[in-house]
């Protein structure tokens, strides 16, 4: 299938990455030879020059594009025949006049790339075989600066049909050894066909985020790595802003559902606390803490009568996404308040102390971005679980009279759970007695009250 015909196509943006993206997916999956241009300037040129026109044009479309007009025209014109897929996100109201009598064109919403895309550019294979079958498909070392390692074998291409192997899966490939390669005049590798369709799954999966952010660079982990590392890989900061992809999203909305579960067949507080200790790795200490911390504050909010559905949610889905971008660090999980935290600082790395230092507004941004099935305000309580009655919190350093009674209820519950969980010996007495001196505030007196109660059950 090396020689099957190709069928010429054109990309049209100014956003090199998503060029790049976008012939790899096409000559990946298609017999397709892709052209790329960064302006419709550009495009025009070389448009005019052609007798043969492309089968397909994929044109980025960007509000601001002052050749907008030209260009469609030029194609309305000279290139009836031709495909146009524009990608938009958002298009002004006169680019619609423009181009709502022009049937040759499809506007294709650009967070559906690649896939749709892909199914589109299918239709112009109309008398060659569209599928592209090759065993080892061509990855442009520009496309591969936009990922962030390759833990997969590349190959460089010797004469018509040999392939070397130039980094192997458990090299961790990344921008220094590519670049190495681009000096030297490299301008493409090769990786086998599962490879290819592997990363173009990851695209798929990571594609929103790719479009909001400059300097996003897609997160491709192979299989050697830990599940930890790959687990923390799925939480991205971009732009000092935490993003998840959908993937990972839907893992922690199933999470979010055995949490419910759990909380439900809680009864006995003492028990429960007590039975936290089964933590043997850093993966069940995550996991202690959310059930402890859950069940905890719910049956704190039904000893209270705040027992409506809405609070029973609002009080799981924060304590299980609380502390989610620490949830492979238990030495930072094990770090009750600020308090503690400038006791152990100097033990820290500079990333460790700034990741915990934000993790209460980080956890409340996942919640309030990308969790909408969670009840109103409940990132408040994300944001709010560290602080304090005194001020000697985190992150606002809010005194008492700032912190509403459910989160109260919450902080108490993520100290206490926490507790229970590093003592050598807890009892719900002793902790009584030590929380006491930490709490003492009204709205939080009456959380201690409750639970006291529920310890006499």
């Amino acid at each position: 299938m090396a020689n099957a015909h190709k069928v010429p196509f054109l990309v049209v943006s100014s956003n090199q990455y998503l060029r790049g993206i976008i012939k790899f997916v096409l000559e990946t999956l298609l017999h397709a030879d892709v052209t790329e241009l960064e302006s419709e300037e550009k495009a025009l040129l070389y448009l005019k020059g052609l007798t043969n026109f492309p089968g397909m044009i994929i044109y980025d479309y960007e509000p601001n594009a002052y050749l907008l007009e030209d260009f469609v025209m030029h194609l309305k014109k000279s290139a009836k025949d031709v495909r146009i897929v524009i990608l938009i996100d958002k298009i002004r109201e006169e680019g619609k006049e423009l181009l709502k009598d022009i049937s040759q064109i499809t506007l294709m919403d650009e967070t559906l790339l690649p896939m749709v895309l892909v199914d589109e550019a299918k239709k112009v294979f109309t008398d060659h075989e569209a599928e592209n079958k090759d065993e080892y498909c061509q990855v442009e070392l520009r496309f591969l600066n936009i990922l962030d390692g390759v833990n997969k074998n590349l190959f460089i291409k010797l004469g018509s049909s040999k392939f070397v192997r130039i980094f192997n899966e458990d090299d961790n490939t990344g921008a220094d050894d590519i670049q190495k390669y681009m000096s030297k005049g490299v301008q493409q590798f090769y990786v086998t066909r599962a490879t290819a369709l592997w990363v173009i799954e990851q695209v798929q999966k990571q594609i929103n985020l790719f479009l909001r952010s400059s300097n996003f660079r897609f997160i491709l982990r192979g299989a050697n790595d830990s599940p930890e590392k790959r687990f923390e890989q799925k939480i991205l900061r971009i732009n000092d802003e935490v993003h998840i992809d959908n993937e990972f999203k839907e893992v922690i909305d199933q999470a979010i559902g055995k949490v419910k579960k759990i909380v439900e067949t809680q009864k006995n507080v003492e028990a429960l606390l007590s039975n936290l200790k089964d933590h043997t790795d850093i993966s069940n200490y995550y996991n202690a803490k959310v059930r402890g911390t859950a069940s905890l504050a719910c049956l704190l909010a039904k000893q209270l009568d705040w027992s409506s559905r809405m609070t029973i949610d609002k009080l799981i889905f924060a304590s299980t996404l609380c502390d989610i971008t620490l949830c492979i660090r238990p030495h930072l999980l094990k770090i009750p308040s600020l308090e503690e935290f400038e006791k152990v600082k100097g033990m820290l790395k500079s990333d460790e102390q700034k990741m915990f230092l934000q993790h209460p507004k980080e956890g409340a941004e996942l919640i309030k971005n990308y969790f909408t099935s969670a009840p109103p305000e409940t990132d408040i309580l994300a944001l709010q679980h560290h602080e304090m009655p005194s001020g000697d919190g985190f992150p606002g350093k809010i005194k008492a009279e700032r912190i509403a009674p459910l989160s109260a209820l919450f902080i108490i519950a993520n100290h206490c759970a926490v507790y229970f969980l590093e003592d050598e010996a807890p009892s719900m007495q002793d902790y009584l007695l030590k929380a006491e001196s930490k709490f003492d505030s009204a709205n939080f007196r009456k959380v201690l009250k409750a639970l006291e109660k529920l310890k006499k059950n």
